[in-house]
């Protein structure tokens, strides 16, 4: 007997009930609360079937196909480490998992840029879901590590004007305030 759920993203995040206002644009806020709600109804019943990789793991696997081989190899590396250890795995580096998301997936789209304004368009989506996040034990957990590991480099001036070409309304997220 084959089942007909569908693969479920995972939702190990704690989604609030209210995502606190704040400098990153009222439409941005608004599309990420919806689809959260969303999000939420369509797996009420779920959790418990649910395998969280870790915060940011979870965000990039959620938003990100291109992200996925390499959340892949960090857990494979993680549980082959946690054999060896024998200990218990831990979650992934979420720093670490930013900077390799990065380099191994933004950093070429932007380098060849305007042949991947497509793909870039599509990956750079995932700023809609980061911005307004906020995490169940650390405020501003996920938001500070994004900010920290990817967009201070879309902010650098060799990226800047491609993302505010390609992305105009993800790029008025991105510098908000940064300037």
């Amino acid at each position: 007997m084959t089942s007909s759920i569908a693969p479920l993203p995972l939702i190990g995040l704690a989604m609030p009930q209210e995502v606190p206002k704040g400098p990153r644009g009222l439409l941005g806020q608004l599309l990420a609360e919806a689809q959260l709600a969303e999000d939420l109804e369509a797996y009420r019943g779920f959790s418990d079937r649910v395998w969280s990789m870790g915060r940011v793991a979870d965000l990039l696997w959620r938003h990100s196909e291109a992200a996925r081989p390499l959340i892949r190899e960090a857990l494979v590396n993680e549980l082959d480490s946690a054999m060896e250890r024998r200990r218990m795995p831990i979650d992934e580096d979420g720093g670490a998992l930013l900077i390799h998301y990065f380099g191994s997936v933004l950093r070429p789209l932007l380098d060849s840029y305007p042949d991947t304004a497509e793909a870039l368009q599509q990956e750079l989506q995932l700023v809609r879901y980061v911005a307004p996040y906020r995490g169940p034990d650390s405020p501003e957990y996920i938001s500070e590590q994004f900010n920290e590991y990817v967009l201070s480099w879309l902010r650098a001036d060799q990226y800047r004007p491609i993302v505010e070409d390609c992305v105009p309304d993800i790029a008025a997220i991105v510098f908000d305030g940064s300037d």
